[in-house]
């Protein structure tokens, strides 16, 4: 067997040519990652298992089916497909949940052209990873840096502000004590000074917001902090007759972190999804753990899941944002805090939303070591009896 320059192989024997199909199949079968095997035109050739987990294939026929038009009924993209019409073309799409499942995920796809000396062997194969965990913390650290822009903006600002500011409390000040004799100028004057006061305040509030207090760590079992932040939910809701839902499917969940900041996390997203919804509407708040696996340690994850109005598309990636807010009424600090909070504990928040559909809120926050399942501390309990 002839090789290509450059190329170093051993020289194999096979009896049959089919004993030689079958090596480079098990070999494409024995890789970690996803395969689709296709021809110039894009004919498909061949799936290998973790390829069809990936695309939810199992069961399915490939006979007569192209790469492209298998992808674009998977992934429902189209147009998108044409970065890997080219060598070493890349695509980081998102997939629906697997059959039975309700979790979506991301996939990336990246495109590598046979190379061989002869003219009959010509083609490319689809290489497809999960990266599902991984791109949301690429997400997650995008918002970060923004974040961390924002907080420079801030101070800069705080610094540049401070001392005019200070010169207008004054100048209103001595305003109004001149003004003393003249009812109506004095009232003026004494609104003047209210302004300058209330510009200072939120200010000072603003940068106090920039300039995030450490958590103060200690052990914690997150379903008796979510009972307790429940409670409060539940008056504020009904006072807008508003029903909440518990969905709550571990006994216990325990991480490392500061209690007063995570209950202010799960309050704001309560009182986000309570804004969000009309009167008489319902959500739900749920909890439940993720065992470790290859990408990430156990996790405890938070739901909140609301029918409100849902969020606009273009506004998905700004709700976390400093400020930024769809409600007039409101400063649009209250998710810009829960992400702070959720990254101080080194986990992450995220959103699944349609308009007129609702919203997901979903917290990862890292569990503490042996804590996914509590076995290790039922064990510890009997141990101690």
């Amino acid at each position: 067997m002839p090789s290509k320059p450059g190329c170093l192989m051993a020289q194999a024997t096979f009896d049959t040519p089919e004993h030689l199909r079958e090596f480079f199949f098990a070999m494409i079968e024995s890789l970690p990652g996803g395969i689709l095997l296709a021809d110039r035109q894009g004919n498909l050739l061949a799936v290998n298992q973790k390829g069809a987990q990936l695309l939810d294939l199992v069961g399915n026929s490939l006979q007569n089916k192209t790469c492209w038009g298998l992808l674009a009924q998977k992934i429902g993209l189209t147009h998108e497909l044409a970065a890997l019409r080219l060598s070493g073309g890349r695509l980081l799409c998102e997939m629906p949940a697997l059959t039975g499942g309700t979790e979506k995920r991301c996939i990336l796809i990246s495109r590598n052209d046979l190379q061989s000396p002869f003219l009959h062997v010509a083609g490319f194969f689809l290489s497809l990873e999960d990266v599902t965990f991984p791109a949301l913390m690429e997400m997650h650290l995008d918002r970060s840096k923004r974040f961390a822009a924002m907080q420079e903006m801030a101070e800069a600002m705080s610094q540049e502000l401070k001392n005019p500011l200070g010169s207008l409390e004054l100048y209103a000040s001595i305003l109004r004590r001149e003004l003393a004799g003249d009812p109506d100028n004095e009232r003026v004057a004494s609104r003047m000074l209210g302004a300058v006061r209330t510009m200072h305040h939120l200010l000072d509030n603003f940068v106090t917001f920039f300039r995030f207090p450490l958590p103060q760590r200690q052990e914690l079992d997150m379903v008796a902090v979510l009972k307790q932040s429940m409670e409060t939910l539940r008056e504020i809701a009904g006072e807008h007759g508003i029903l909440i839902e518990s969905r709550i499917e571990a006994e216990q969940a325990y991480l490392f972190g500061d209690q007063a900041l995570l209950g202010q996390l799960l309050l704001n997203l309560g009182l986000n999804a309570i804004e969000s919804m009309p009167v008489g509407g319902t959500f739900s708040v749920g909890l439940r753990t993720l065992p470790s696996d290859r990408e990430h340690g156990a996790l405890v994850e938070i739901r909140v899941q609301d029918s409100g109005a849902g969020i606009a598309p273009e506004n998905r990636h700004k709700i976390f944002d400093p400020f930024f807010s769809t409600k007039g009424r409101n400063r649009g600090l209250g998710l810009a805090i829960s992400h702070a909070i959720a990254e101080a504990h080194h986990g992450l928040i995220e959103v699944e939303s349609e308009p007129g559909r609702g919203a997901t809120f979903r917290v990862l926050l890292p569990a503490e070591s042996g804590a996914a399942t509590g076995t290790s501390r039922e064990k510890d309990a009997r141990a101690d009896v």
